[in-house]
């Protein structure tokens, strides 16, 4: 069994990499588009919230697997031209972490109390200073 892995230890080196460097695209992409979602869940505008909100009820309803096989094989369909497996997979996990970051995200806005809110509106801070502050 030892001889095996000792044999086939710079595939096992090189798969470790590939899924290391899928997991920190994944957990990038997911972030930066899981405050987007996160901020889309909030909004007072009636089309973003909704259109967000959908998403969001659809892909957290859905196993992980099916966003893969879909972007796998239903995406060269509708470009017209194969996709790398890397990127199948990046593109996957990235939509799949978003919703689950952005409802992390919309939970920790939520979670700042009115009063926080309006003690930062009478010091004169603006709403884009009060929410990144």
């Amino acid at each position: 069994m030892f001889d095996a892995i000792i044999n086939n230890l710079s595939y096992l080196l090189k798969g470790f990499l590939t899924n290391l460097e899928l997991a920190i695209c994944a957990l990038a992409g997911g972030i930066f588009l899981g405050i987007l979602v996160g901020l889309g869940r909030i909004s007072k505008n009636r089309w973003v919230y909704h259109s967000v909100t959908l998403y969001v009820n659809f892909i957290r309803n859905i196993p992980l697997i099916l966003v893969i096989f879909w972007f796998y094989f239903i995406m060269p369909i509708l470009v017209g031209r194969p996709l790398n497996p890397f990127i199948s997979a990046a593109i996957s996990f990235v939509v799949f972490e978003a919703t689950y970051f952005g409802e992390i995200c919309r939970a920790g806005f939520q979670s700042i109390s009115r009063d926080l809110v309006s003690a930062a509106y009478s010091t004169a801070l603006t709403y884009t200073q009060t929410a990144r502050y």
